[in-house]
């Protein structure tokens, strides 16, 4: 009884948010189901990744050379972003891509051989790749927890394999082709307990839900602004647990990260500014930085809350109408309490690729084959409505019946 009200309740937020549409200009053209992909840009968001730059083109490069936060609007951003996960502003580096941000940390840690990493059989190759080069360059052993959509089976599977070895779990917060949330409180504190670091990839779950990183007590935290935060590609940004800041060697480094510098300084000059801000090196690109907070502005306005019943209120529409397509199946979570804005979803006689370009050469839905190519990843985000729901699973079910 209370799923059903819940359901109910969500329903009455999900039209209030879902009414959005008309902020992303290309959603005139296309139905957007991969927005864990990559987001549509709002023009609110286009606007701040456009203000630096057309100030620069008609004003010049003055303010921006001398590093003007009023202009450039970097530190009010870091501030904001630190509020929306629950973290200090000097435990947030800005990243010019999410790979940038696992480096900073496996490439950071202080590795021996033999020590051991777990990971799950789902991760993305931006987090596995750079995991994988610091494997082979130190003779680390990997360890891959099967995903389920039963929590207590990967956690009893997750401490199967924790050892007194263990020095980093890297997982997803949410899984990239299922949708599938850890219980990421759990594995922390089991991981914790072992002197194991643990690194969250939160591609799929900042914007998705609330986040406190200080109540999770994760080590280390990476976050894109282009998916679900609204953001421009390829923002990102890391959390750094505090405590944990002069752990992690300064491999990357250039202009802006010393607490002086000049053209006689020597190895007794590299001190490091505090914070995370020493691992944001070299000039940058600070409209894309402000522009992801602008995207994370406009999920706030709406309220994270408010967006995770939207998803919530959709999936249970959407699986309920499944039931309708013969030979359709759900790979994503069934619980309610458990979805994401992820649902992941197979025909029987069509596989993922194929299935992925009739939807987007036929109806003009954008999304994406997953799970090796067996299904399709579809993401509901605050911009979609019900009617979108109700265009792609006719459109299913006229592909499952031609």
């Amino acid at each position: 009884m209370k799923e059903k009200e819940s359901v109910k309740e969500s329903a009455k937020v999900s039209g209030a948010i879902g009414r959005i549409r008309d902020d992303f200009p290309m959603l005139a053209h296309y139905t957007h189901f991969n927005c864990g992909g990559m987001a549509p840009l709002s023009t609110s968001v286009g606007a701040e990744l456009l203000r630096a730059p057309t100030a620069i083109i008609e004003q010049g490069p003055a303010r921006l050379l001398a590093r003007d936060d009023d202009f450039i609007g970097i530190e009010k951003a870091r501030a904001k972003l630190a509020t929306f996960i629950g973290a200090d502003p000097d435990e947030i580096a800005f990243t010019t891509q999410f790979s940038t941000a696992v480096n900073i940390v496996v490439e950071g840690l202080a590795w021996q051989p033999g020590d051991e990493v777990i990971v799950t059989d789902q991760e993305h190759p931006a987090l596995l790749i750079p995991l994988m080069n610091v494997v082979r360059r130190h003779g680390l052993k990997v360890s891959r927890i099967p995903v389920s959509h039963n929590a207590d089976e990967m956690l009893t599977h997750f401490q199967a394999l924790l050892t007194d070895r263990t020095k980093l779990v890297a997982v997803s917060h949410v899984t990239t082709d299922s949708g599938t949330r850890l219980p990421a409180e759990e594995m922390t504190r089991l991981a914790h307990a072992v002197g194991s670091y643990v690194f969250f990839d939160g591609a799929h779950s900042a914007g998705q839900f609330p986040l406190d990183l200080h109540a999770l007590g994760c080590d280390f935290y990476a976050m894109v602004g282009y998916k679900w935060l609204f953001g421009p590609y390829p923002s990102a940004a890391l959390y750094l647990r505090r405590e944990l800041l002069d752990q992690i060697e300064v491999t990357w480094c250039g202009s802006n990260v010393t607490q002086s510098g000049s053209v006689t300084m020597g190895v007794e000059d590299l001190n490091w500014i505090p914070g995370a801000r020493r691992f944001e090196y070299g000039g940058r690109t600070y409209s894309y930085d402000t522009a992801m907070v602008a995207g994370l502005s406009y999920v706030d306005r709406l309220g994270v809350e408010a967006v995770e019943a939207h998803s919530r209120h959709l999936t249970a529409y959407f699986h309920d109408a499944l039931q309708r397509v013969p030979g359709a199946r759900i790979h994503s979570p069934l619980n309610l309490r458990d979805a994401t804005g992820i649902a992941t979803v197979s025909l029987d006689k069509m596989d993922g690729v194929a299935l992925s370009a009739a939807l987007r050469e036929r109806w003009q839905m954008i999304q994406r084959p997953a799970l090796r190519g067996t299904t399709v990843r579809i993401s509901l985000a605050a911009f979609i409505e019900e009617s979108d729901v109700d265009l792609l699973v006719d459109s299913l079910r006229t592909l499952a019946t031609e």
